[in-house]
């Protein structure tokens, strides 16, 4: 008869059947000193939230009233970049005097050849103490813009005493850069909160060209000769 055929004595099973449930019963040691070096206890990575937001933005006009300065273009430029794509942008103007409503009416067209859908001109408005915070501004017109944008979180180094040590601990929750471009670059923010049905598409055409290449059909592209 072989040792390893032995039976345990009643002692030895005890023993093993108890170091059986305290291994069961409780976390390894090993386990949790790796998940706190690997970012255990991190917070977990934020998807990319949609919402509407409206900005408002007053402009200084030249002193003729006939054009913006060139300090209320940029801001009025960068504010339509961060509200997204203006076509999708409900977009109003507020001229805060009469001098003022021709130039509101150049800007909407302005706005209209850059792909905005139609701003609304507002009269002016009557109340006097928006009026006056206006005039002590030096504001001819208010640009005001609503959309639905892509609320990201800013990404940054989580902690900067060891990240070169330790990657991934000090960088933080993976995967920030990537949903920021993804944000960055949808055209449609609500894509990234429901889904979408897909357009139609021409499945014949691609059927024919696969069928093409099986028999051997290939078309050569076109040639162009620049040089004549």
């Amino acid at each position: 008869m072989r040792l390893s055929s032995l039976p345990p004595l009643p002692w030895q099973a005890a023993v093993l059947a108890a170091a059986a449930l305290l291994l069961a019963g409780c976390e390894s040691p090993l386990n949790s000193v790796r998940a706190k070096r690997f970012g255990a206890g991190d917070p977990l990575p934020v998807a990319p939230r949609v919402e509407p937001r409206a900005l408002a933005l007053g402009l200084n006009a030249s002193p003729d009233q006939q054009a913006l300065t060139p300090e209320s273009t940029r801001a009025a430029n960068a504010l339509l970049t961060q509200q997204g794509r203006i076509a999708d942008q409900t977009l109003s103007i507020t001229p805060f005097s009469a001098q003022a409503e021709p130039l509101a009416q150049r800007l909407a067209q302005a706005l209209v050849r850059s792909g905005a859908r139609a701003p609304r001109v507002l009269p002016v408005p009557t109340d006097e103490v928006r009026l006056t915070q206006a005039s002590t501004a030096g504001w001819a017109l208010e640009l005001q813009s609503e959309a639905l944008t892509a609320d990201t979180t800013r990404c940054q180094i989580a902690n900067r005493s060891n990240w070169t040590i330790h990657p991934y601990h000090g960088v933080g929750p993976l995967g920030c850069a990537s949903r920021a471009n993804v944000a960055a670059m949808v055209s449609d923010p609500r894509d990234l909160a429901r889904p979408r049905t897909l357009e139609a598409a021409d499945g014949r055409a691609a059927v024919l060209a696969v069928e093409r290449y099986q028999r051997g059909e290939i078309r050569d592209l076109i040639d162009i000769d620049f040089e004549e």
